[in-house]
């Protein structure tokens, strides 16, 4: 039986994506991992959604225990739809906001669910926690994830 040993990752991953609507593309990079944003068409009112595409990078792989989170920073006019106990602003793998992907084990998703007052741009921000791991040890990261969106 092999052990895992828990290393602090002191990375936090910041870039933006700058995209209209609809879009996809890299929101943070680590040593390790990267990020990428698909943004779905977004409506004043409607449920909005952003899905965060983790996937591990080289030797490594998503960590199927990690409890992952975002935490979404307040923005004007948008109100956030997340489940977990720690408010809405929280999306988790507790709440059933981040899914492995079962036929990739270098891949998961969180999906980000919130609604836009008005027509017009809005930055979806905060920071991500997850854990990608090797065969000698798991990685802990957390990356700044900033995603504009044009509510149309």
């Amino acid at each position: 039986m092999r052990s895992n040993h828990l290393m602090m990752g002191g990375l936090a991953a910041a870039v933006m994506l700058w995209g209209g609507a609809a879009g996809a593309g890299q929101v943070a990079k680590g040593n390790n991992f990267v990020v990428n944003a698909d943004v779905a068409a977004c409506h004043p009112g409607a449920e909005c959604k952003i899905d965060l595409k983790l996937e591990a990078q080289g030797e490594f792989h998503v960590n199927k225990e990690y409890p992952y989170k975002f935490k979404a920073t307040d923005a004007a006019g948008v109100e956030y739809l997340g489940k977990d106990p720690a408010g809405k602003n929280v999306f988790s793998k507790a709440a059933g906001d981040f899914a492995l992907n079962p036929s990739n084990e270098k891949q998961g998703t969180m999906t980000l669910k919130f609604k836009a007052a008005h027509a017009g741009n809005v930055t979806i921000a905060g920071q991500f926690k997850l854990s990608v791991c090797s065969a000698a040890n798991c990685m802990l990261e957390t990356a700044d994830v900033s995603v504009p969106v044009t509510v149309r």
